[in-house]
């Protein structure tokens, strides 16, 4: 039998033959304790293997959410638009970041990222195994920290995470990184990080980047240039391409060959990656063909429109707190100032960048300012925050343009000259300067034509009076002086008052018709702050309340747009990073009736006398219709001038900041008023603007209608006022049709005074008739008789202003019969010669009292009458005629040949 019959079948076969041999007792127990060893070493690794598994899986559990408002969500610029939606500015934070599309970044942009950072992003799910093991390979033979992220675990790291150097950064990185993978895209992914990513200086994303240090479009850059971006990935400082191209410098360091050697790294691996040709990878290699700007195009550069653009970014911060429901602090101010660096808004102004450019050409190049009266005072040193100081030349001055039909601002200018840093002094909002005279348009006369129903014609006193409730400061009563002491006229009208800017008058208006309170609530509808007030007869009647240029362009507005004040808004709007409109300015714009439109067009009306014969001239327009009022401040320290035409409404300052005095022949009217003109004329040649009225309609329109009024007493008018012997006579002007007066003047008599002595004619007297003026009892000047003041009434009202007189007309004409002269014999003529310039006794004593009681019921009659009514013009016609017959010493043919007429006018009214 061969030996292999001796074989054991394969299926009884076994592994381990049993030893023939004693096994070697060391090297038995050198076998026995590698296999007891080897059971250990596997029951650690195994431990081990599970603490790591353990330990990962906490540091899973722990990881923070995946909260994906975290990387849309980063801090973006805004940007500020004029209202034509062109770019003004950008408005940034530390980060500079412009979100853009992956659609606006070009390929070679895209694959020049992922060639350097992550050659096989397309491909992974998140995390790429294959570069992580590299990673440590090359980590644990070099010692070097060799990163294996991917772009995505970047972008968590970015966004999510910090930049912790640790294994439960890693870990959680790499989970997220995954879950990120299944919620967005690849495109997704590479657009929010190439938004986030960091690339030296303050650039955030590659669009600033682009623009930071090549001045370009992402769709301009080279291929070059692309790469130069990515390879800055890993640290921006040391690859820094303007830092090596043109600042650090070295005997022993290349640094422009850092940045270009990194920069044909980045190319190299678009190569081998095939993302571009080999022609297109050996052109990119030429130098040239990146070009590297020596400074950032938008470095200490001061935007365009600095004091509006800084004044409309104040009004969005505060708009800001108020959508988010936050107290105006400076700490909250500061919280959404840095909201709007940081939030990608777009913030769309009403600024008209033509007009600013008008008003900033013209303050900023004007060679007519006026001189102050102190040569010393011509530069004032500022000092700054940081220290140090400018010297900025006085007197400084501060314009605003509004389009008071929308309640825009147009134009805003702080200084006469050009900032040279940001948030400067706005003295168009931030300074408070004392206005004069330009207040009284709003504080005095439209409150008194609204409260009191008057007319233009109606009457106030010019006079050296002490005024009810005006007190100095020992709380005795006085007046104020006007302009130079003097200029006191006696009675006037409030629109030759206003005109003609006379102090006294104006405080007589206020404390007779308005009232300081009253006046004051009128300053607060038309949106002047309370802090701005200074609620004195004083403050409110000379101007001594600081109401800042802005603030008075809105209260004249209102005045321009028939009492209807509207909120000035400097934003139209503002829209969220997405193009969401947030806010709507004109939306939530203010808006109410201030004043009526009848004492709206009145004041308009009477402050257009202050432009063609007032104090104002100088700031006429050719063919331009104007109406504004002139301010002069106590001692001439700054002047002002607020006015508007068809068009638009303009108010400019010219002061010293320290409120140092100006050459003491500097007026509103001769220096601020041609400010105005200066740039007002240009903007509306510029603008090639035709002539249009202020407020649009005929008087009619607004309820308005012209009566004739003595010009002392501001009652009807009678024969005796216009035959006033100091030649003050009648005025005729525009009166509310539901005010109109209806009793007749009762401060004149007519008399026959003696042509030597003026006294009451006496028998031999050579006369002349004339009318005289007495003050009836409740007067306010009636008091004033038999006191230190007579002298005034007899200067500015006529000797028989002083005599006391009553009610009683006979008891009135036996008094002033007393007083006959005497020169040319006694006096005979008894008391009944003191009467109206009539001789015929029919006329006199039966005719004219009847007359007179027809036109105050004519008068009763045509205010009942809607404006447009057939019969309108004829009565007011008839009214008109039988107030002139009546003024000529009429016989009784002609007068009652005219009360026939307006009967008959009456009864056609009546139908």
């Amino acid at each position: 039998m061969k030996l292999r019959d001796y074989a054991v079948p394969r299926s009884r076969r076994r592994l381990l033959r049993p030893r023939l041999r004693k096994p070697n007792f060391l090297f038995s127990v050198i076998v026995n304790t590698l296999r007891v060893l080897a059971i250990v070493v596997l029951m650690l690794a195994l431990a081990g293997v599970g603490a790591v598994l353990g330990i990962a899986r906490a540091y899973v559990d722990t990881a923070p959410s995946l909260d994906l408002t975290l990387i849309d969500d980063q801090a973006q610029t805004s940007f500020i638009y004029d209202e034509n939606g062109n770019l003004i500015t950008d408005y940034k934070g530390t980060e500079n970041r412009v979100m853009v599309s992956i659609s606006e970044m070009t390929t070679d942009l895209q694959h020049a990222f992922v060639a350097v950072e992550d050659a096989r992003f397309y491909t992974h799910n998140g995390v790429d195994l294959k570069r992580i093991v590299g990673a440590l390979i090359q980590n644990f033979t070099t010692g070097s920290q060799q990163g294996g992220s991917t772009i995505t675990q970047q972008l968590i790291k970015n966004t999510i995470l910090s930049s912790e150097q640790s294994y439960k950064r890693k870990i959680q990185e790499a989970y997220l990184a995954m879950q990120l993978e299944n919620q967005y895209t690849k495109e997704q992914i590479l657009e929010s990080y190439l938004n986030t990513i960091y690339l030296g200086e303050n650039y955030y994303g590659v669009y600033t980047a682009a623009r930071g240090y090549f001045g370009k479009k992402l769709n301009e850059l080279s291929l070059r240039e692309c790469a130069m971006l990515a390879g800055l990935c890993t640290n921006p400082y040391y690859y820094n391409p303007r830092r090596n191209f043109y600042i650090r410098q070295s005997e022993t360091t290349d640094y422009t060959a850092i940045t270009n050697n990194r920069t044909d790294y980045a190319l190299r691996m678009m190569y081998e990656n095939q993302f571009i040709t080999h022609e297109q990878y050996i052109s990119a290699l030429d130098h040239d063909t990146a070009h590297v700007l020596e400074t950032d195009p938008d470095s200490g550069k001061m935007y365009d429109n600095v004091y509006y653009v800084e004044y409309a970014i104040g009004d969005v911060v505060r708009t800001l707190l108020k959508l988010n429901g936050l107290e105006n602090t400076s700490h909250n101010r500061n919280l959404m100032e840095n909201e709007l660096r940081t939030g990608g808004y777009h913030v769309y102004l009403c600024l008209d960048t033509q007009i600013q450019k008008t008003v900033e050409d013209v303050l900023y190049n004007y060679t007519n300012y006026p001189a102050l009266r102190d040569p010393a005072d011509s530069v004032y040193r500022a000092r700054n925050s940081d220290g140090t100081y400018d010297d900025i030349p006085q007197p400084q001055a501060a314009a605003v343009v509004l389009d008071y039909r929308t309640g825009e601002l147009k134009a805003i200018v702080g200084s006469r000259t050009p900032p040279t840093r940001r948030k400067t002094l706005n003295r168009a909002s931030d300074m408070n300067m004392p206005v004069g005279s330009a207040i009284k348009p709003i504080a005095v006369y439209a409150p008194a034509l609204e409260l009191s129903g008057l007319g233009a014609g109606a009457v106030t006193y010019n006079m050296p009076l002490p005024i009810s409730g005006y007190l100095d400061s020992s709380q005795k009563e006085t007046w104020p002086q006007n302009y130079g002491g003097s200029s006191y006229r006696g009675p006037e009208t409030l629109r030759t008052a206003l005109a003609k800017s006379d102090n006294t008058a104006a405080a007589w208006v206020l404390m007779n018709y308005v009232g300081v309170d009253n006046s004051y609530n009128f300053l607060r509808l038309l949106g002047v702050s309370e802090k701005h007030i200074n609620k004195t007869p004083f403050g409110l009647a000379l101007g001594s309340s600081g109401i800042t240029p802005v603030e008075m362009a809105a209260a004249y507005g209102a005045l321009a747009s028939g009492g209807l004040y509207q909120e000035p808004i400097s934003f139209l709007g503002i829209a969220d990073s997405s193009g969401n409109v947030i806010y709507d300015s004109h939306a939530r714009q203010q808006r109410y009736q201030a004043f009526s439109p009848s004492t709206a067009w009145l004041t308009v009306d009477m402050m257009k006398d202050a432009v063609k014969n007032g104090t104002a001239t100088k700031s006429r327009i050719d063919g331009q219709t104007v109406a504004g009022k002139t301010g002069t401040n106590s001692d001439q320290k700054g002047v002002f001038f607020a006015g508007m035409t068809g068009w638009y409404c303009g108010t400019v300052w010219i002061g010293h900041d320290n409120y140092k005095a100006l050459s003491s022949k500097i007026t509103g009217g001769n220096s601020a008023a041609a400010l105005w003109n200066a740039f007002m004329s240009r903007i509306h040649q510029e603008k090639g603007l035709a002539n249009r009225d202020i407020l649009e309609g005929s008087p009619e329109d607004y309820g308005l209608v012209k009566v004739t009024t003595c010009s002392v007493s501001g009652q009807l008018a009678t024969d005796a006022c216009r035959h006033d012997i100091n030649g003050y006579g009648v005025v005729t002007d525009y009166w509310p049709r539901s005010s109109v007066p209806t009793q007749y003047c009762q401060m004149h008599m007519l008399v026959d005074l003696c042509a030597e002595t003026g006294q009451i004619a006496s028998s031999g007297c050579p006369s002349r008739q004339a009318g005289i003026i007495i003050l009836p009892p409740g007067h306010p000047l009636y008091d004033f008789i038999g006191t230190q003041y007579e002298d005034v009434l007899t200067k500015y009202l006529g000797r028989f202003a002083v005599v006391r007189t009553t009610g009683d007309e006979n008891y009135n004409r036996r008094i002033l019969a007393a007083s006959a002269c005497t020169v040319h014999g006694a006096y005979g003529g008894g008391y009944d010669n003191i009467q109206p310039v009539i001789t015929d006794p029919l006329v006199r004593d039966q005719l004219l009292p009847d007359a007179r009681s027809l036109l105050a019921s004519a008068q009763s009659l045509l205010q009942s009458l809607p404006y447009g009514h057939p019969a309108y013009a004829g009565l007011q016609n008839a009214i008109d005629n039988l107030n002139n017959v009546i003024g000529g010493s009429p016989t009784a043919s002609v007068l009652t040949n005219a009360m026939a007429v307006l009967t008959q006018a009456m009864a056609a009214a009546r139908n």
